[in-house]
């Protein structure tokens, strides 16, 4: 079980195309891939950095997505993520 989840709050973030970068009020700062999250992908840029911080989770009002710390800490990713290839399409037969 996690402990601490006041320490893991979410307090800052960037969203580039290739990966999602979240700094806890411990310090750290997690990153994982975009794609792990197909709405985050799909979205434009100025949508991925707009957040609402919540005390154990990130909220993103333009897509209308939740992500939870734990989640991204657990490395859980959304249902129906799949990676990209060099092209930029999606692997096909990828299982997660």
């Amino acid at each position: 079980m996690i402990e601490h989840l006041d320490n893991m709050r979410p307090v800052d973030l960037l969203c580039d195309d290739d990966l999602l970068h979240v700094e806890l009020t411990d310090g750290r700062i997690v990153s994982v891939p975009v794609w792990w999250y197909p709405p985050l992908q799909e979205a434009m840029p100025v949508e991925r950095n707009n957040v609402e911080f919540m005390p154990s989770s990130i909220h993103w009002p333009d897509i209308d997505l939740d992500v939870t710390v734990v989640s991204i800490l657990l490395g859980r990713q959304a249902s129906g993520a799949r990676p990209l290839d060099v092209s930029g399409k999606i692997q096909m037969g990828t299982r997660q």
